[in-house]
């Protein structure tokens, strides 16, 4: 058996920051989107206002638990909420709400767009938002693959779910 604590110490710390600057990037955007949203009263459709402020959410629960977790990690703190179980069903819950939330974006927007041509009002800020929500979900589905390795790995070796990472 590959003893992968190693590359889980190196590699927890990297995804987690990536995730966090990324979901930081989708919360600013929206909230920024939701701002003017509301202060000018401009917004297209319900369904884009809908979806960026949903995208508000997604962008600040990820942001504020990736940080949690990450500090957690490196700390070496956390008990349950920082095993292989509490890292599986954040990830999981997680990766919904950003599927739901880009894939909102999306719908609201009927696509992408060619903000050259298109009528969309903040065309450009919803592209942004589109494409970070959807680089988020892509990186939350690398982490949650990952911890169904390691968790299974964990189960063939006699541990349980509730171990540490680098049990």
């Amino acid at each position: 058996m590959v003893d992968s604590s190693a590359a889980i110490r190196r590699g927890h710390p990297a995804i987690f920051g990536l995730l966090a600057f990324v979901s930081f990037i989708v919360a600013v955007i929206a909230s920024t989107l939701t701002t003017d949203f509301n202060n000018k009263g401009n917004a297209q459709s319900s369904a884009i206002t809908g979806a960026v402020r949903y995208s508000v959410f997604v962008g600040w629960w990820t942001f504020l638990f990736s940080i949690v977790y990450l500090v957690l990690f490196l700390v070496g703190k956390g008990g349950v909420v920082t095993s292989i179980a509490g890292h599986a069903i954040w990830i999981v819950l997680t990766w919904i709400f950003f599927l739901a939330g880009a894939g909102a974006v999306t719908g609201s927007m009927h696509g992408a767009q060619n903000c050259s041509t298109s009528d969309l009002r903040y065309c450009g800020s919803m592209e942004a938002l589109m494409a970070f929500s959807w680089i988020a979900w892509i990186i939350l589905t690398g982490m949650l693959a990952m911890v169904i390795v390691i968790g299974g790995g964990a189960f063939r070796g006699g541990r349980t779910f509730k171990e540490g990472l680098n049990a």
